[in-house]
């Protein structure tokens, strides 16, 4: 969602609603008599989980407030021990996050995303039409190595003052629409494809390796790049159909960016070293996340040569990296952990099976079609918290259905949020610009919700099912 995790905001009717409503549900679970099969602690960790829906998808409290309670309440209603609840908070995909977000402090600090950026768009300036595939997949790109909302943060203030050179009228032109439209998807589709692009995608690396199940970050490429580089083109065309483009020259945006290109100058000795780095950090990752060095070791290894080489300040990481959403992972995975030891996980898929008859196919879309659902609505990062812990429990009721592939599924389906303003950062920075309206981002993202669920449902079924035996 698009609320700042740090922000401070004046309390709310609604705010206060949402919290003595979430906080009933919760005590109704404590005091009332379990039923239908549940234990006292399944039936109060499934009223934990039903909270924490709520607080994530309302937000009257900060998201990591909400993660910091998710981890207070086990132990405080004797449902966890307090040491396993806080352990399960230190897995490694924690500090790989950490490791991440510092590397790609260093990126923004130096300029070097922007350097790519303009580099990227200059190479795709033939057209009106090829130009917004530049931008489309450009950001998508970006992503790989940088998260999503960062690059549409980038590419804002690139793609304005293209579109103010050339005149472009907001809310009014088709071309002003797609540029901004081709942001924020392609940050989000681009986000899927490696663990870097964003925190729901270690999250589920970190969840599976409590369930003794380890992914590399080739591996995560492996199964996440194909729905990637088919979804960057199906979206694009989409957005012409939807958007035809009214615009015929483009000058004025070629002659922007080559200013733009002037203005940075010729890249310097730290933007070399930080490259270099950077280099050396994915190879790594290619190479030995899987070893015992691990993902975490490798991200805090860059890390610590960008702090040895003046990259990066400690000053620069206590004003970059989002120190809230580390505390919102640690809740999320201690939610799941809680769900499975109490039970309350395997209830739940329990109940889901009965209600879709064992149908693995029909299972499938359901992960798919909540998980798109959800994630339109709440944070990315909690939504796919929520839902973990369920779709793994489901896999391992019905053997037709891995820990994997159901992982994968929710994972990967959290990052088609396409059409609220508040269903991730990259649409609201794209909406701050003035050039759409939410009926614009509405309409597009129907469509490109309906493209992206049949995209992922295909490559589930045949590629990671049949190709790959997830």
């Amino acid at each position: 969602m698009t609320h700042s995790l740090n922000e401070p905001s004046d309390i709310k009717k609604q705010d206060i609603f949402s919290l003595i409503f979430a906080f009933v549900i919760l005590l109704l679970s404590i005091y009332l008599p379990p039923s239908y099969g549940l234990t006292r602690n399944s039936q109060i960790m499934i009223g934990i989980l039903i909270m924490a829906a709520m607080l994530w998808i309302t937000e009257p409290i900060p998201l990591p407030a909400t993660g910091i309670l998710i981890m207070i309440l086990q132990p405080m209603l004797g449902l966890i021990p307090a040491d396993k609840v806080f352990s399960s908070f230190g897995n490694q995909a924690v500090f790989f996050l950490i490791g991440a977000f510092i590397i790609a402090g260093a990126i923004e600090k130096q300029g070097l995303h922007r350097r790519i950026a303009l580099g990227f768009l200059k190479r795709f300036e033939n057209n009106p039409r090829i130009f917004t595939f530049g931008i489309i997949f450009s950001s998508a790109l970006l992503s790989f190595i940088i998260p999503g909302h960062g690059v549409a943060a980038l590419f804002l203030p690139i793609i304005t003052s293209i579109l103010l050179a050339m005149r472009v009228i907001p809310k009014e032109s088709n071309f002003g629409k797609i540029s901004m439209l081709s942001v924020a998807y392609g940050s989000s589709i681009g986000s899927l494809g490696t663990l870097v692009g964003g925190a729901r995608n270690p999250l589920t690396v970190g969840i599976l390796s409590n369930h003794g199940i380890n992914i590399s970050f080739m591996q995560w490429m492996i199964y996440a790049v194909p729905i990637v580089l088919i979804a960057i083109p199906v979206v694009w065309f989409l957005l012409q159909i939807v958007f035809p483009i009214e615009v015929l020259d483009i000058s004025l945006a070629k002659k922007k960016i080559e200013e733009q290109l002037a203005a940075q100058g010729s890249i310097n000795r730290d933007e070399v070293k930080t490259a270099g780095i950077l280099l050396f950090t994915i190879i790594l990752w290619f190479l030995f996340s899987n070893s015992d060095f691990g993902l975490a070791g490798i991200a805090l290894l860059g890390s610590f040569l960008l702090f040895l080489t003046k990259c990066i300040s400690w000053k620069d990481v206590e004003q970059r990296l989002p120190w809230g959403i580390i505390l919102m992972y640690g809740g999320a995975i201690t939610l799941g952990v809680g769900l499975e030891e109490t039970g309350a996980g395997g209830w739940i898929a329990q109940t889901m099976l009965t209600f879709m008859r064992g149908n693995p196919f029909f299972i499938i879309l359901g992960i798919i079609l909540v998980t798109v659902i959800l994630t339109n609505v709440m944070s990315n990062t909690g939504a796919v918290a929520v839902l973990l812990p369920i779709g793994i429990s489901l896999a391992y009721e019905l053997p037709s259905i891995s820990p994997l592939l159901a992982s994968m599924l929710i994972a990967l389906s959290g990052g088609f949020a396409f059409m609220f303003i508040i269903a991730t950062p990259a649409n609201a920075i794209a909406y701050s610009s003035g050039y759409l309206s939410m009926r614009d981002l509405l309409k597009a993202g129907v469509f490109a919700n309906i493209a992206c669920v049949i995209i992922i449902y295909t490559i589930a079924l045949i590629y990671w099912r049949g190709v790959l035996g997830l």
